[in-house]
């Protein structure tokens, strides 16, 4: 009989939340949490295949659960569950004697069935996509956290040139308001503070009851009673249209952090991309969000080295990085994924030249992120203390409103989950320094930056 489980996930906050409900199916059959995977009766390995390597990555921890599984007699069983599960699971299975069974993303509510499977002795591969998904809020093992996501769209349909989500997590199927709502209010009676939306292109969001848009979605939850802060992730640009921007720029207790990715500065790149939008598009759009929201703090996503990207091409990167300042950026090297396009498109920029570009772009964000953090030193920020920080027990963290991490000394009485008033006394290229309000005022020295 199983009686523990481990989940062991990597990749974004989609997969993040498919942990938690594969371990709400896992612990609805009876199954408690181990502290490792050697203790485990069964291990879920909750995957991404977004980047390069990912089979590789997959198969180098199959082995050492094998190696573990040999010395210990434990994990007795192993699951591939997540993304390279959709592309990879059925191969993997077929030649990974340790693996027992595969389990795509759009099938986590079926994990009861894969376990039968393998309590009768067979192996099993649950992959593909329903256009009415399972998906029951109730069971998934959230944890008493003040943060929680909520899924509101599954999939993409955008097939961007690069892109390998569309074919591991299927084409855009959209929750219905209602049900999103319920679950948010259940979460904010439960004691969390702040929810953040999920979906791959989440402002093509449309209610399929009753055809409400995403900005309609936004004022709902943001008029429940108690939530404190409501913010999403991940926007495409072509689906700000003026109202939508207006809705959110009036919907109650939304959050100043917008994440919305332009990729590259570049037309032609965008055009090879599939992106649907222009850089003097996005610079429009940027403009007309500030316009409506001037506390916004913009977060992007960039790809440097994609197949055919010229000196000049980069260059426009940077100059649309130096003129938009964004508050953060995530930056990555062009990861070829089977299946798209783009993995078959000639002019293949070398690793060497690619990797050079990364560092000037990240090193270009990094003066740029802290002026801007330093602009910020002496304001008043509300914040969601998340817990003690990397630097030791002394320090404590939590994030504003705008996304932003900010340090400072922890106070007696302090608890993780709590919303506090910190004074910005300091500020590096990644994080402010600040001090409770109410200590500032009574004389608290600042921290050094």
């Amino acid at each position: 009989m199983l009686r523990t489980y481990f989940v062991e996930t990597w990749g974004c906050q989609m997969n993040v939340l498919d942990s938690q409900r594969l371990a709400g199916v896992l612990e609805a059959h009876g199954l408690r949490p181990a502290d490792r995977p050697e203790d485990a009766d069964i291990t879920l390995l909750n995957t991404c295949s977004v980047r390069e390597k990912a089979v590789h990555k997959v198969l180098t921890r199959l082995g050492e659960l094998k190696q573990v599984k040999q010395a210990l007699g434990r994990p007795r069983v192993v699951g591939l569950c997540g993304c390279v599960a959709e592309q990879e699971g059925r191969g993997l299975l077929a030649r990974t004697a340790v693996l027992d069974f595969v389990l795509g993303p759009g099938r986590v509510a079926q994990l009861g069935r894969a376990l039968e499977a393998v309590a009768a002795g067979e192996k099993v591969s649950l992959t593909g996509f329903s256009p009415s998904q399972e998906y029951d809020a109730h069971l998934i093992a959230r944890g008493g956290g003040a943060r929680q996501f909520v899924t509101v769209i599954h999939g993409c349909n955008q097939h961007c040139t690069f892109c390998i989500v569309p074919y591991t997590r299927g084409h855009e199927a959209s929750r219905s308001l209602a049900e999103i709502a319920r679950e948010v209010e259940a979460l904010v009676a439960a004691g969390a503070k702040e929810i953040t939306l999920l979906g791959q292109t989440i402002n093509a969001y449309r209610c399929p009851a009753t055809g409400a848009g995403f900005g309609e979605l936004l004022g709902t939850l943001g008029a429940v009673p108690g939530v404190w802060r409501i913010q999403f992730v991940t926007s495409h640009p072509k689906f700000f249209i003026d109202n939508m921007i207006e809705a959110i720029a009036t919907t109650p207790n939304l959050g100043t952090y917008l994440h919305v990715p332009f990729q590259s500065g570049s037309d032609a790149v965008l055009k090879r991309m599939h992106r649907g939008y222009t850089r003097d598009g996005y610079v429009e759009l940027v403009g007309k969000l500030r316009g409506a929201m001037p506390e916004v703090t913009l977060s992007t996503d960039v790809i440097v080295g994609f197949p055919g990207e010229t000196e000049e091409d980069f260059e426009a990167t940077l100059d649309v990085v130096s003129q938009v300042r964004f508050g953060q950026l995530y930056g990555f090297i062009f990861s070829p994924r089977p299946r798209t396009p783009a993995a078959r498109y000639p002019g293949r920029v070398p690793r060497t030249v690619a990797r050079g570009r990364l560092e000037r772009l990240f090193a270009l964000q990094a003066t740029v992120q802290f002026e801007l953090n330093q602009s910020l030193i002496n304001r008043d920020v509300e914040v969601l203390v998340d817990g003690p920080a990397k630097r030791g027990a002394e320090s404590w963290q939590g994030r504003g409103p705008d996304n932003r991490v900010v340090n400072f000394p922890a106070w007696n009485g302090i608890r993780a989950g709590e919303v506090a008033r910190v004074v910005v006394t300091g500020a590096t290229a990644h994080a402010l320094l600040g001090v409770r309000a109410a200590d500032r005022k009574n004389g608290w020295p600042t921290p050094a930056a």
